[in-house]
């Protein structure tokens, strides 16, 4: 359950973030409620003692992170992984080798769900004439490299099965004798691989091609397996020439060093890894918080790089450096470090020091090489902050560390440390995880309630009712969870319009929706600080209600400016901030120059075409304004050559011009 509530999360819809981790957190106190009856016994090895530590770890950094609220959201995310795995060890054998079973099954049928809705979007954007930068599925996610993760994620251990279920037969491979679990995993593999090579995905390609290494090694000790591969490396091959003709192998070309040195996706990824370089050595020590890159990366974009939306910095690695420290990069590559020894023991020492069956080892071999595939992709793309392939990775290793690396349980951990009555610690537990539940709960509604609330205007259709309801619904949000910024925001902005709209309200009672707006916009910025929206809008409350607020209009213009240079200094990008500081600091004052130099100042940033016409567009106003009419045309010129599909630039320059044939006319 948990892992289908996933699949649509993409890092937005709340709800759905909130009932795959309520599901995970039942799961876990069904699991771990007994034990910590008992005492807490926990099995032996230093998989499961890192995992619950590493999970603990994204929790404290909740303490410290500049973004609290954002920070929240990616602990869960991240966290999944540690948190699966911990919870699947500590299942009963017996439990957890019936539960695999289904498990299993449901992974499987998933491979096909996905691999049919890649399918499915390739071939309906063909039919549409989708260019071939454009055909590139990505199944129920955002990004299709991280979609490609996911294929080998699955793919990996269905090879493995596979080879496992078809060398339990007596006879080779093409004999008349057909075993049809084999054929099965065999066909489910042939689509997993149409949909793999559809995405066109280069990071998942180099994932794949580096791993299937360690599965030759690994699966050559059965008769018939030379055969296994042939048939497998022949659909691969057809799979990749199917798939890719309507793109005419452009995956090849993209691959070859001259196009990914001059790439501009390839290029705007080294630029963003500099960037947050940068970051980091801002924060040298700890780190800015989980998931808090998309709001610091404005302010450290280069120039040049504006190939990305800035979101994530595909490359986890990097990324976990900048929003933990050394310390959360370390748990990673401690991780990564364990994959290998994994890898090391399954390939060399199972038959030795592990003494597995040879089917047990195949199939911990399988779950081993999904994770490190993607473990590695995530040098070159973000694959850890996809909810779903957490999950099922924290899953997926789980199980293998089941079979290769369990040899029982500990004595009872809680009496060691002096705790003697179970009971506490299930009290400890049931608490933690009901303080959870309540702010997922209240976050999940917070998202239905002021993110995606279409669905209220068909249950509220009149337009007051539905205000007043949303404003009872804010009120009790921004008690029962605080640091929820949107229920904060949204009472700030009904302030502000009451105060303006009613025109029967006494300047006492409308100086108190003033401040009491306010002070919303202000607690906004404790869940999130980094947020220029708001801070614009706490300047503009300054500066048309500063009478209001008991501020002359020095102090009113001070406390805008101070407001808005905050929000220019958290997105450097904003047009709209840029021009109404240099319009109120400067051109107010008479300062044009000093306002024109300011604006070009922001052309210097790396804007997008379109904000950078616009920035262009309001220096050309603030030039005509004051009288500079030849240095606006010139300016209008300029943005013309670089985006002459900038209407109004053409139709102010056709203005200009169709006003001075009048004049001319006019004076002959």
């Amino acid at each position: 359950m948990a892992y289908l509530l996933s699949w649509y999360y993409n890092g937005q819809i709340i709800p759905l973030l909130a009932a795959c981790t309520l599901v995970l957190l039942a799961w876990g106190v069904w699991v771990l409620w007994p034990r910590l009856r008992a005492g807490l016994p926990w099995p032996k090895g230093f998989l499961p003692v890192f995992m619950p530590l590493w999970f603990l770890w994204f929790g404290v950094t909740l303490f410290w992170s500049g973004v609290p609220y954002s920070s929240w959201f990616y602990f869960w995310t991240l966290g999944s992984l540690p948190l699966a795995f911990s919870i699947w060890v500590a299942m009963p054998d017996a439990i957890q080798e019936r539960a695999w079973k289904w498990f299993w099954w449901g992974a499987v049928g998933s491979a096909w769900v996905l691999s049919g809705m890649a399918l499915w979007q390739y071939f309906t954007w063909l039919g549409q004439g989708i260019g071939w930068a454009g055909l590139r599925p990505n199944g129920p996610l955002m990004d299709t490299n991280s979609f490609a993760a996911w294929l080998n994620l699955l793919f990996f251990p269905l090879l493995a099965v596979y080879f496992n279920r078809d060398a339990r037969r007596s006879v080779q491979l093409f004999d008349r004798q057909i075993d049809l679990g084999a054929w099965f995993y065999l066909l489910t593999i042939a689509v997993l691989l149409l949909a793999f090579f559809s995405t066109g995905s280069r990071g998942g390609l180099l994932a794949w091609v580096c791993t299937i290494p360690f599965a030759l090694i690994g699966l050559r000790k059965r008769a018939g397996d030379l055969a296994r591969w042939l048939l497998i490396f022949g659909l691969v091959l057809i799979a990749f020439l199917l798939m890719n003709y309507a793109k005419g192998f452009d995956i090849l070309g993209r691959l070859a060093p001259g196009y990914i040195d001059h790439n501009s996706s390839t290029v705007a990824r080294s630029l963003m890894w500099i960037a947050t370089w940068h970051i980091f050595l801002s924060h040298p020590w700890l780190g800015t918080g989980l998931g808090s890159y998309f709001l610091y990366y404005p302010a450290y974009r280069l120039p040049g790089e504006l190939a990305s939306a800035g979101t994530y910095a595909h490359n986890d690695y990097i990324e976990y450096l900048a929003e933990g420290g050394l310390i959360n990069l370390g748990f990673l590559l401690a991780f990564a470090g364990t994959l290998m020894y994994a890898l090391y023991k399954l390939l060399y020492k199972a038959g030795k020091s592990l003494k597995l069956p040879e089917d047990r080892r195949l199939e911990a071999l399988g779950l081993v090489l999904g994770v490190f595939a993607i473990t590695g992709h995530a040098l070159g793309n973000f694959i850890f902050y996809n909810l779903p392939l957490s999950v099922l990775a924290g899953l997926f290793l789980a199980q293998a560390w089941r079979i290769y690396g369990y040899h029982g349980e500990t004595a009872p951990l809680l009496p060691r440390i002096g705790i003697n009555h179970g009971f506490i610690a299930q009290v400890v537990l049931l608490v933690a995880v009901l303080v959870a539940s309540w702010n997922l709960l209240a976050d999940g509604a917070t998202y239905a309630l002021f993110s995606d609330n279409g669905w209220l205007n068909r249950m509220i259709p009149n337009n007051n009712q539905r205000a007043l309801f949303l404003m009872k619904a804010a009120n009790w949000i921004t008690v029962a969870r605080p640091l929820a910024t949107q229920p904060h925001v949204y009472l700030a902005n009904e302030y502000v319009s009451l105060a303006g709209r009613d025109k029967t309200l006494s300047v006492s009672r409308r100086r108190i929706l003033i401040k009491s707006a306010l002070y919303q916009y202000e607690q906004g910025l404790v869940g999130i600080a980094r947020q220029s929206g708001v801070l614009n809008s706490i300047g503009d409350i300054y500066l048309n209600q500063g009478a209001l607020l008991g501020l002359d209009k020095a102090q009113a213009a001070r406390q805008t400016l101070l407001a808005w240079r905050q929000g220019l200094a958290i997105n450097p990008e904003s047009v709209s901030l840029r021009n109404q500081i240099a319009q109120l600091a400067d051109v107010q004052r008479g300062h044009v120059a000093a306002a024109v130099k300011f604006l070009r100042a922001g052309l210097k940033r790396p804007l997008f075409p379109y904000p950078r016409s616009n920035l262009q567009m309001e220096i050309a106003l603030t030039q005509w304004r004051a009288g500079e009419h030849g240095a606006a045309e010139r300016t209008l010129v300029q943005l013309l050559r670089e985006n002459p599909a900038y209407t109004p630039a053409v139709t102010w320059l056709m203005s200009i011009h169709q006003q001075r044939v009048a004049n001319q006319n006019q004076k002959s």
